[in-house]
């Protein structure tokens, strides 16, 4: 039988960076909630299950006096992730191999307190007997007023996927080798689509036509993923792996709960900002019935077929002698945010992806179209009007793709003898230079994808403050320089000097 942990160790699950985890993303939440939370510069940051820690060390490598530590227990990835941060110089950096089962009080005395705790790809990939560790561990570490991370498959939207992953343990099971099991899930994934395509055209009942088409269209979703040899870690780790339980939300609330722990939010706001469907009646319903707010939540989980969460829990005593978070957002609370955001502009319309934006706040968003990659504050629009600025911003964080941080992001122009690469993080651009397959994500502080290849990144660690822009062109071909540069302008990699 396949092990979960040889699992790990032998085909190791690549370390990406996820914004929504970003302790930059949680403290802001936290900080616009008006719930008191630690600077960031000198905060303690743990994560559980972090494989190489990709998704921790950008954070360390950006805030050298935090204490940033990693449980996972994958001997393999733990020793490879402390070796990549020894060497790019990361000092306030340290991943612990141990199974958080055999962990004791006096662990947890050890490991201390911690301001923020990520648990990424885990809740759901872990035992009930392991859940319950998970959720004993961060009461007892997480600090009184601290923040913890949770991400999870949820029930009704993982129904579907469940078929699939049913179906590929069932036609894979014969094979002892996890690159056989990924191969021959591969395969017979095809033909089942093939099938399903085939099939479809001579159902009649519109039920079972129905379903048909939701599972072809979870299946070519699929498909897409395992198009791409990069993610056979994901397949493998996800629908392959050894456990995999989606929980509905309301119990995992109840878990939590017996905890000692309480729901804050969804890390992507959609608590505040999604919280109604915007039609009356439904929602008329839903508030009759269904008061609660982790009523009304589950309740969006059944109507949106959501499989997928990214809960923020907190310690159950921050609660006091209230039964949930009395949220107020108003123009205070905006204005301890500062916002990134990329959009586009077609024919005076402009877009975050393909979402269009409210034409009346034009005048704001240009200025976030001219900014970016700079945050701007509500500070900056005293010049607007105030109540058409607080729409805009409100419009743009209830957008997922919208970056929020309590600190300025401002980019900087290379110059001669006054900016160069920022010298705390030469060790890890120059850690993807030189590795041919890099298992961690490059990404910038906030944790977004630093788009530099192997190539690209020997071209970065050149923008050392000395040399000119026009012999860097002379030195490499001149499309490239300029790739760098932009790229990194917009992962805030310069300072001045």
């Amino acid at each position: 039988m396949l092990q979960t942990k040889d699992t790990y160790d032998d085909v190791p699950y690549f370390s990406a960076a996820f914004v929504d985890s970003s302790p930059f993303r949680l403290q802001a939440v936290v900080t616009f909630l008006n719930i008191k939370n630690k600077s960031l510069e000198n905060a303690r940051v743990l994560e559980l299950g972090c494989s190489y820690g990709g998704n921790i060390l950008p954070f360390a490598i950006h805030n050298k006096n935090a204490d940033v530590v990693g449980i996972d227990m994958s001997k393999t990835q733990v020793s490879i992730g402390n070796k990549i941060a020894k060497e790019a110089g990361v000092k306030n950096f340290k991943l612990i191999q141990k199974n958080i089962l055999d962990l004791t009080q006096d662990d947890y005395k050890k490991l201390g307190k911690f301001d923020y705790i990520i648990a990424h790809g885990l809740y759901s990939w872990v035992d009930d007997d392991v859940k319950k560790s998970v959720l004993k561990l961060i009461k007892n570490v997480l600090s009184v007023d601290g923040i913890s991370y949770i991400s999870y498959n949820v029930y009704p939207g993982w129904n579907s996927f469940e078929i699939l992953r049913e179906y590929m343990l069932f036609v894979s099971s014969d094979e002892s080798s996890y690159q056989g099991r990924l191969q021959k899930s591969k395969d017979e994934l095809e033909f089942f689509k093939n099938f399903l395509r085939m099939n479809l055209q001579n159902i009649q009942n519109p039920t079972l036509r129905d379903s048909t088409k939701l599972l072809l269209t979870q299946l070519d979703f699929l498909k897409n993923i395992t198009k791409d040899k990069k993610n056979d870690y994901y397949i493998l780790h996800d629908f392959l792996e050894t456990c995999n339980k989606p929980i509905y939300f309301n119990k995992f609330i109840k878990e939590i709960q017996e905890a000692g722990l309480c729901y804050l939010l969804d890390s992507t706001l959609d608590d505040i900002f999604n919280s109604s469907f915007g039609v009356f009646r439904f929602d008329e319903h839903i508030e009759k019935n269904y008061p609660k707010r982790v009523q009304k939540e589950q309740m969006k989980d059944f109507f949106q077929n959501r499989s997928f969460r990214k809960s923020l829990v907190m310690n159950s005593e921050i609660l006091g002698s209230n039964d949930d978070f009395d949220v107020q957002i108003g123009i205070d609370e905006i204005s301890k945010l500062n916002l990134i955001v990329k959009l586009s502009k077609k024919d005076d319309i402009f877009y975050i992806k393909d979402r269009a934006l409210n034409s009346s706040f034009n005048d704001v968003f240009e200025r976030f179209y001219e900014a970016y990659p700079s945050s701007l504050n509500m500070s900056d629009f005293k010049d607007k009007d105030t109540q058409n600025v607080l729409y805009a911003f409100l419009e743009l964080i209830s957008d997922v793709n919208t970056v929020i941080a309590t600190k300025e992001f401002k980019k900087l122009d290379y110059v001669v003898g006054k900016t160069r690469l920022k010298e705390d993080i030469r060790g890890y651009v120059r850690y993807f230079a030189n590795a041919d397959e890099p298992v961690i994500l490059f990404a910038d502080a906030l944790n977004q994808k630093v788009e530099l290849d192997t190539s690209l990144a020997k071209i970065a660690l050149e923008f050392d403050g000395k040399n000119s822009i026009d012999f860097l062109e002379k030195k490499f071909d001149k499309d490239s320089v300029s790739k760098v540069y932009s790229i990194l302008q917009k992962a805030y990699f310069f300072e001045s000097f």
